[in-house]
């Protein structure tokens, strides 16, 4: 059938028009006689008789001749296209530039220094505490008094608030308000418009102010508050800068779209107590996914969150999507957190790896069975000497800075320093080296000159321990470190760590050693023998963002807990988008074709018939988003203070993709689910080097022999012997927690279903031991490439002499450690041919525009009182003449009709 419009031009074909209409009817009752073309025919040679010759319009040579002509054949799939562009936007060398040039551009030292000046003048300051608007008062409520934790000008702390702290059912209140109220920003755009322009206007147009801030309650120099400040921004750029990318992907080229996963939820933020201000890049990120914010805070960093929610208030943010409480504090009443606790519907931790234990289990002891979490949480982390002395200048310089920098209180300072004999070092000498070098401490955070801003009741001296203490090995918090020869107790695994250093005598022999661990940033310096030549150093911190990633590796280190893919990798960026599902588009554009391992064939054919090919297709797009996604090295970028020369250490990183440490879990009674098949695919036929899977199966043993039935003991064998997978038996779930709870890796879980049904001892066993239980399995390919990796830094300091060698070894280390071993060969792209148009009928109007040579809109073809669609025939009368199938002569006597 095609369109019938009116047309200015000629009387005529606008009386045409109006028995084109009058003629729908019987037009439709013949297509559903399977009449169509013939009936198309009919009504375009009856129209062409009817109209003058002035408005008789030929179709183009192109259209009429459409299916004699060859196409262009396609170099990139729409997908892989698309990909890239979504990349470009927020994760290429030109946008990370502009990135890092915003966030790190310079900070008015002026006011900055008066508005510190007037943070911390001698007084009392009463906080207004405010709970669905209103303040809350002293009557039946707790009020503290927080003294600040440095003076001015590095004199006695004079600065004291007060504030009152909530109670539970305050707590309890405001929740249930907030459920029920359910306030959101209905449309995407409109959310990235209100977060921009917080961004740009209420925090980097008022940096002075923030570092302030941040120098005043962190507490921090001023160059440290800076780089908070710059970190912090970098990232909101970064998720900002994702998600408009899948705005404009969804209005453009129609592949990618945004994802609110959180909305109309709650979820509950705590920053770290070193780094209040990573708080509010995680709010950010929540409220880009959906989710209302509740931030509880430590109440000395509640006047900096309550001048970031005043912020927000003004950029436009509706009231119940970010609330601010104080309550972390040994002095709040824990029933308040509890109450959260019991109603959120997500954690997100920064801090300490007990109380974020302590934290998820106690939700789980309330019975928050759906509890959403993620953590970044303390680690263990090493420098490691490699045939490097620790009298080497760098390296002393590196590992002393690792262990003193912020005081010890990094989460990723070092505790170890684990040198290496065979230069004669011993555990005397590496104390002598380290406790000699300078560092210049301080107690006015102005002083630009600072390295370290003491706290009140830090020590001022670096102290390496030779022997572990009769108190054990672990995070100190404070500038302490131990010093072991390699190999020695205590062995630390760097799977407890979120940084880890080598130092060895060439770039190639520090990067081979680091690929090989599961620190989630891994730090490689390359010295030369001569200790007077200049020299790049690093220690276990020191990465940038957004040049860099930190804390990617979750499922490798039990630093990393829960659903947390880290800062700024493209797994957390990603989160907030998903690929679109099948649609007509599918039919017109092109599309890449993998060919299948053998072993993938095999597994394919357990799925059942009706979902191979629809499978295969989902392979071939999530390998597509891997090949736009795949690592690059960044842009130099400057480090620490170079060794023997003056100027800065260059810092080039590769943020990895590293293959996801997977568990799966098979119940009783259940046969072998499909999800489970899907991942063995995408295992098999992914461009990493994948790790073995674990499957747990429950209550397989039966009279002292394990039975299981096909398809699923082929199953087994296939992924036992092919794919190397790990079979664990279990004979109940305490058996399987007990196995979990010795887990040499946190215990991630993939495809399970309904985890709140699970027994209570498996969820607390995998929340103590900073793993994760996710429901089902995506069917999107961008979220499939986003759950089944992890990102490692891999980053090199290095002098400027060493760049162009350091990038041609990460690039080397990554094809020979990242990549399996044999490539998948290139895709073929595939362009869909669709029905030839050869003029006429459906592809072109004998009057051209004048008679609607527009085909495309077929839903507006419709009678003029807007009746039945033409999908459903009228109903006809006892009576009325039924629709007749027609034939030539038929075609000829409708024509003589109509004209």
């Amino acid at each position: 059938a095609h369109r019938v419009t009116s047309s200015a031009r000629c009387p005529q074909v606008r009386a045409a028009s109006g028995e084109g209409r009058a003629h729908v009817a019987n037009m439709r009752a013949a297509l559903l006689t399977g009449g169509r073309r013939r009936v198309a025919l009919s009504w375009h040679r009856s129209r062409l008789a009817a109209a003058p010759a002035a408005c008789r319009v030929a179709a183009p040579a192109s259209r009429r001749f459409a299916a004699t002509e060859a196409p262009a054949r396609p170099t990139e799939s729409a997908l892989f296209a698309s990909s890239v562009k979504l990349r470009s936007a927020f994760h290429s060398r030109e946008a990370i530039a502009e990135i890092a040039a915003s966030a790190d551009a310079p900070v008015e030292r002026a006011t900055t220094l008066a508005r510190l000046a007037q943070e911390l003048a001698a007084g009392e300051e009463v906080l207004e505490v405010k709970v669905l608007g209103e303040a809350l008062r002293k009557e039946g409520r707790r009020e503290i008094s927080v003294i600040a934790p440095i003076g001015l000008g590095g004199c006695v702390p004079g600065k004291i608030i007060k504030m009152v702290l909530p109670t539970a059912e305050d707590m309890s209140k405001l929740i249930d308000a907030r459920r029920q109220a359910n306030s959101r920003v209905a449309k995407p755009e409109a959310l990235a418009d209100i977060l921009e322009k917080y961004l740009k206007e209420q925090f980097l147009g008022k940096a002075p102010e923030h570092v302030a801030l941040l120098a005043a309650w962190g507490p921090k120099s001023i160059g440290d508050a800076e780089g908070e400040f710059a970190e912090v921004a970098a990232l909101m750029d970064l998720q900002l800068r994702a998600f408009r990318a899948g705005l404009e992907s969804a209005k453009t080229d129609f592949q990618f779209e945004v994802q609110r996963v959180g909305d109309g939820k709650e979820c509950l933020v705590m920053p770290p107590s070193n780094f209040g201000m990573l708080g509010l890049k995680d709010a950010f990120h929540m409220m880009l996914l959906g989710f209302r914010v509740l931030l509880v805070v430590q109440p000395r960093f509640l006047p900096h969150f309550l001048e970031v929610q005043r912020g927000f208030e003004e950029a436009g943010l509706p009231a119940g999507l970010l609330d601010v409480l104080p309550g972390i504090t040994p002095e709040a009443d824990p029933e308040v957190l509890h109450a959260a606790l019991k109603s959120v519907d997500r954690l997100q931790f920064t801090g300490s790896s007990p109380m974020f234990k302590s934290l998820v289990t106690k939700a789980y002891e309330l019975g928050n069975l759906r509890l959403e979490f993620a953590g970044e949480v303390s680690g263990l982390n090493k420098v490691r000497l490699d045939g490097v002395s620790a009298s080497h200048p760098a390296a002393a310089a590196g590992a002393a800075w690792a262990a003193m920098a912020n005081n010890g209180e990094l989460c990723t300072s070092a505790s170890l320093i684990e040198f290496d004999p065979a230069t004669g070092d011993t555990a005397a000498s590496v104390k002598a080296a380290l406790e000699a070098h300078p560092f210049i401490l301080g107690n006015d955070p102005a002083d630009a000159g600072l390295d370290i801003l003491l706290k009140s009741g830090k020590t001022k001296n670096l102290e390496v321990k030779t022997e572990i203490p009769a108190d054990g090995f672990r995070e100190w918090w404070e500038k302490q470190v131990l010093a072991v020869p390699h190999g020695s107790a205590p062995n630390l695994r760097t799977n407890q760590s979120l940084g880890h250093c080598i130092y060895a005598p060439s770039i190639r022999r520090a990067l081979a050693a680091g690929v090989k661990e599961d620190a989630s940033c891994i730090y490689c310096v390359g010295v030369s023998e001569d200790t007077s030549a200049p020299s790049a150093r690093a220690g276990t911190a020191g990465c940038k963002l957004p040049e860099s990633v930190f804390g990617g590796m979750k499922t490798h280190t039990f630093a990393v807990a829960g659903d947390h893919d880290g800062v700024g990798s493209v797994q957390t960026l990603l989160s907030t988008l998903r690929r679109r599902g099948p649609n007509w588009r599918d039919q017109e554009e092109a599309y890449a074709e993998y060919e299948l391992t053998e072993t993938a064939e095999d597994l394919l054919g357990f799925l059942p018939p009706r979902e191979q090919a629809d499978f295969k297709k989902t392979i071939n797009s999530v390998l597509e988003v891997f090949r736009a996604f795949e690592p690059e090295v960044s842009s130099p970028y400057s480090g620490q203070s170079l060794v023997g020369a003056e100027g800065r250490s260059q810092l080039l990183t590769l943020a990895a993709l590293r293959p996801a440490r997977k568990n799966l879990l098979i119940p009783r009674g259940v046969g072998l689910p499909d999800d489970i098949i899907r991942v063995a695919l995408l295992a098999e036929m992914s461009p990493l080097k994948e790790l073995p899977v674990h499957l747990h199966l429950l209550s397989a043993g039966q009279a002292g022999k394990l039975r299981v039935a096909d398809p699923l003991k082929s199953f087994l064998r296939v992924v036992e012997h092919r794919l190397g997978w790990k079979v664990c038996w279990h004979d109940d779930y305490d058996k399987l927690a007990a196995t979990v709870r010795e887990s040499e890796y946190p215990p991630y879980f993939f495809c399970t279903k309904d985890k709140h049904v699970l027994p209570l001892n498996l969820l607390t066993a995998v929340a103590e031991n900073c793993g994760y239980i996710y429901e089902g399995l995506p069917t999107d390919a961008l979220s499939l490439f986003r759950w089944l990796t992890a990102t490692q830094a891999w980053t090199v300091a290095c002098t400027e002499g060493q760049v162009h060698e350091a990038q041609a070894e990460l690039q080397k280390l990554w094809k020979e450690a990242g990549l399996r071993a044999e490539s998948h060969e290139a895709p073929e792209v595939v362009k869909p041919v669709g029905r030839p148009d050869v003029g006429g009928g459906f592809g072109a109007s004998p009057f051209g525009d004048a008679m609607g040579g527009d085909d495309k809109d077929w839903g507006e073809l419709s009678d003029d009182d807007g009746g039945s669609s033409d999908d459903e025939p009228e109903v006809k009368k006892a009576g009325e003449d039924k629709p007749k199938a027609t034939d030539a002569s038929g075609d000829k006597a409708a024509a003589a009709k109509v004209a």
